[in-house]
């Protein structure tokens, strides 16, 4: 398996970090259990790590600036997560921006998964459970 950041793409409330807050229920649904004491809140935002057999899946939902994704990322990458799923801007606000936060970790692959919007708050509901089925099938 070779190690993968996976960054899931979109505008700014677009439901990017209700998204990755869905994956930790799939992981366990699937096999996965997280790894004690790894889970940080930093209000909306979380880092956790999650483990099945010799494979360790790290989440972070913050995804607002280059120093948060490139932390988050440093630390779930720290923690031997082969695989890291991140939120990441569509439009960086500033250089060098988020999406070249995941391009800053030789060895790892960087795959975007772009947020899927839609028209209605009960249709953002089904986008956002779509889209992280798309991202747990990439794992």
């Amino acid at each position: 398996m070779s190690n993968k950041i996976i960054a899931l793409r979109g505008r700014g409330c677009s439901g990017k970090t209700t998204t990755i807050n869905m994956l930790p229920a799939i992981l366990t649904s699937n096999g996965y259990t997280q790894v004690p004491n790894m889970y940080q809140n930093y209000g909306s935002d979380f880092l956790d790590v999650y483990e099945k057999g010799n494979t360790r899946v790290g989440l972070t939902s913050s995804g607002d600036t280059f120093d948060l994704v490139n932390d988050r990322l440093t630390e779930l990458v720290g923690h031997g997560c082969q695989i890291c799923i991140c939120a990441c801007r569509t439009y960086d606000r500033v250089p060098p921006g988020t999406i070249a936060a995941t391009q800053n970790f030789p060895g790892y692959q960087n795959e975007c998964v772009d947020k899927t919007y839609a028209n209605s708050a009960d249709n953002q509901i089904i986008a956002n459970q779509k889209d992280a089925a798309i991202i747990f099938r990439r794992i």
